[in-house]
């Protein structure tokens, strides 16, 4: 084991490396750290050295608290452990580091006892696993024991939760640049004083309180201040004593925003541990329907329409009205605490037009063979869908099956749909570019071969969607046939570059923090069912058939899309069914491997600032466990728009 500091001075361990890590290459490990002097901090960084991948170092985290453990799944391409610490090394007379070092220990686990942990920490995880064996998902079951065993290294909420408050502190703001806050409590009662009390705490002492029946006046007589802020705070709220200081400076520091939330918990009457809310950046949608709450923001008031009646509004709304000014921004610190549950209100979703009304849509289809699954997704397509005038393009990938020609033939002389051939190897990318350049539509549907409806009203729930002019592409809720989610949108950086959202959950399971019923703005949708227009596709250059010939050609299109200001947005409003690749294998050839490895390098080096910090998800949360299951050690804490550049 060497010590030494990195570059930015901090303490780093070496924990394994050469053919000692190469052992524990796709294993599970239980990695045991005895760090009595702090040395590396209380949340270290455990660093997996990947060479000749890129990202070249996949990062992980644990809480040490004089010793901690760490419980991960090592990469197939393991080639050191390096382990780096969050405070300074502080050096001794011979260059080395002061203070006794800590001791690590790797022990590889078997994958009973790898599953054993699992159980004991989740009980309901094995009905979920055994649900998804007994459907012959086994795919699903290994992707789902993976997350829970990655998840093992999880802190305990209420550990984390101490731990950032003793480590994170806002910069100091001078008294000669402290704006005034108006703070003003809605709602009576007991909850009123103990939210006055916890306003009282807070260590930035520029507060005014102000009733709602004043508040009308005091804002008309400063409303062109800048350096005057307002504070929407529900009774029974309470604040963390820093919370005004993290988010006026936050605002001092951004003088164009027009506003900053940040994350919660609620806080359960029995003494239980307190439930997390790690919020995304600005995301319309979520804030329409009151997932995102909005009743805790620190507004600029000179952003706010001079029309707003400030003592009859909905915060969600009145906090929309001011983001027409400037941004919202997001500051991923738990800074609010609640007593009683957030209130939501009933999801929304744009009004369907009817059927004589809904735009002419161009259907682009790649396929090789399988006509079962094709004649499935047509059928589903002009049988099962109520749509306008489909233009239905099959990309035909050399076909060799006397079934698929025939199906073809036939569906192509019954003027159903145009065949275009497209020889040579499989390339996603340049199929979708030939549908597009042939498009007599200005809507685009991009459509696996199998992928099914299940209900008729999905493609016009679609389209409403894009008849959001803000509005660059629209993804679906994609189910396998078992039932379980295969697509709810993607998350980036999850695993190496991204991974779909709740990948593998049951939509019914109580797991995915009721996201899977609400309209979102997401980072990035799947094209096996993906609405956009054709302008914009011509706008940002298509798919990248040269580099992305598979994989990730559709997170690329829409971080296009997203750069220059389109939003992509998710609905659980159309509902499909998609057996995933099916008809064009599994990518476990050493072939299939290197082009991957190739993509994701190709991803990494565009996209690398947003694979790290995806505006739709929490800096907070884990990219190698499940979808919002807490890391120890967050990334990125800056406050940040739902914008990409």
């Amino acid at each position: 084991m060497l010590d030494r500091q990195d570059s930015a001075g901090l303490a780093q361990v070496c924990a394994a490396q050469g053919p000692a890590a190469r052992h524990l290459a796709d294993k599970p490990v239980m990695i045991s750290v005895d760090d009595p002097d702090g040395y590396l901090g209380p949340s270290p960084r455990l660093l997996l050295h990947r060479p000749g991948r890129v990202p070249a170092i996949l990062k992980r985290s644990l809480i040490v608290k004089n010793a901690g453990r760490f419980l991960g799944w090592m990469p197939d391409d393991l080639d050191a452990i390096t382990l780096v610490g969050t405070v300074m090394a502080i050096p001794a007379k011979d260059g080395a580091v002061a203070g006794r070092k800590p001791t690590v220990t790797i022990r590889t686990l078997s994958i009973a006892e790898a599953v054993l942990r699992v159980l004991i920490r989740w009980p309901r995880a094995g009905h979920t696993l055994l649900r998804l064996l007994a459907a012959r998902n086994v795919k699903g079951a290994t992707s789902r024991f993976l997350r829970h065993f990655e998840a093992l290294s999880s802190p305990c909420y209420q550990d984390w939760l101490r731990l950032r408050e003793d480590v994170d502190r806002p910069p100091p703001i001078a008294g000669s640049l402290a704006p005034l806050v108006l703070v003003s409590v809605i709602g009576a009662g007991e909850g009123r004083t103990v939210t006055r009390k916890s306003l009282e705490r807070q260590t930035y002492r520029q507060v005014e309180f102000v009733d709602l029946e004043d508040l009308p006046g005091g804002l008309a007589n400063r409303a062109e201040q800048k350096d005057l802020f307002w504070l929407l705070v529900p009774a029974g709220v309470t604040l963390s004593p820093l919370a005004l200081q993290w988010m006026a400076d936050c605002l001092i520091h951004h003088p164009q925003a027009a506003g900053v939330y940040c994350d919660e918990d609620q806080i359960t009457r029995k003494g239980g541990p307190a439930v997390p809310l790690f919020k995304p950046a600005w995301n319309l949608p979520l804030v329409q329907t009151g997932w995102l709450p909005m009743d805790c923001v620190l507004l600029r008031p000179s952003c706010l329409p001079n029309t707003v009646d400030l003592t009859n509004f909905d915060a969600n709304q009145l906090v929309i009205q001011a983001a027409a000014a400037g941004d919202i921004l997001h500051l991923p610190r738990v800074l609010v605490h609640r007593s009683s549950p957030r209130p939501v209100l009933t999801p929304t979703r744009p009004l369907l037009q009817p059927r004589s009304f809904r735009p002419p849509v161009t259907v682009i289809i790649p396929t090789r063979d399988r006509a079962d699954l094709l004649s499935a997704c047509l059928d589903g397509l002009l049988g099962h869908t109520d749509h306008g005038e489909l233009d239905i393009i099959v990309i035909d990938n050399d076909s060799k099956e006397d079934a698929t020609r025939i199906l073809l033939d036939r569906i192509e002389a019954e003027g159903h749909v145009r065949r275009l051939p497209m020889p040579g190897t499989f390339n996603f990318s340049r199929a979708c570019n030939l549908g597009v350049d042939q498009a007599r539509h200005e809507r685009i549907l991009l459509l696996n071969n199998d992928v099914e409806p299940l209900e008729r009203d999905w493609l016009g729930e679609m389209n409403a969607e894009l008849n959001d002019p803000q509005v660059g592409a629209v993804g679906a809720l994609l189910l396998y046939p078992d039932g379980f989610v295969q697509h709810a949108g993607v998350t980036l950086g999850a695993g190496s570059i991204a991974r779909h959202s709740f990948h593998f959950h049951d939509p019914d399971g109580g797991e995915d923090h009721g996201l899977l019923t609400q309209r979102r703005h997401v980072s990035a949708v799947t094209a096996a069912c993906l609405l956009t227009r054709k302008s914009h596709w011509l706008q940002v250059g298509g798919m990248d058939e040269a580099n992305l010939p598979v994989a990730f050609n559709d997170v690329d299109y829409c971080l296009k899309l997203r750069r220059t200001g389109l939003n992509i947005i998710w609905t659980p409003h159309a509902r499909l069914v998609h057996r995933e690749s099916v008809s064009r294998g599994r990518d476990d050839t050493v072939e299939k491997r290197l082009r991957l490895a190739g993509e994701e390098k190709v991803m990494f080096e565009r996209w690398a600032d947003v694979i790290d910090n995806d505006p739709c998800y929490n800096p907070n949360c884990s990219l190698s466990a499940g979808d919002f299951v807490l890391e120890a050690a967050p990334r990125d804490l800056s406050a940040r728009s739902g914008r990409i550049r």
